[in-house]
């Protein structure tokens, strides 16, 4: 087997998500871990696979009961699905007790959170690329203007 080297300035080191990392990063975060968990279900419609709060925060690297704090990176995620008219995939994770969304979910217009759920199984999310963080940046600026 043949080893393989590439000079230091070809290849830059590859970057982790942290605590202290800004919304729009972390926002990227759940983004991947939401697009793997749909993707890795037996993606039927009618019973959709969701995800807690705390299970989202321990996945993030968090202590469970920081899945309470997500929610503006949850909404960066829903936001940038409704701009791109794709269900939005925050709508898969629920809190464990109601079995439900939080309060402030965000869905397309005239959409149910159970339907974006729903829709949300019969996307393939591999053929939407991950957002970059600048774009992830520019819809949290976009969300707090208004």
């Amino acid at each position: 087997m043949q080893e393989r080297t590439m000079p230091d300035d070809v290849a830059p080191p590859l970057r982790y998500f942290k605590t202290g990392d800004s919304v729009h990063v972390r926002a990227q975060q759940v983004w991947l871990i939401l697009v793997s968990t749909v993707m890795s279900s037996a993606r039927n419609p009618r019973r959709p696979t969701v995800i807690t709060y705390g299970d989202l925060a321990e996945a993030m690297g968090m202590d469970r009961r920081a899945g309470i704090t997500l929610n503006r990176q949850l909404g960066v995620v829903g936001d940038i699905c409704v701009a791109n008219d794709l269900p939005a995939l925050n709508c898969i994770v629920i809190n464990d007790r109601l079995n439900a969304p939080g309060d402030h979910v965000v869905t397309r217009r005239g959409r149910t959170w159970q339907q974006e759920q729903a829709d949300a199984m019969t996307t393939d999310w591999f053929a939407v690329r991950v957002p970059t963080t600048g774009t992830l940046r520019k819809i949290r600026s976009a969300a707090v203007a208004e």
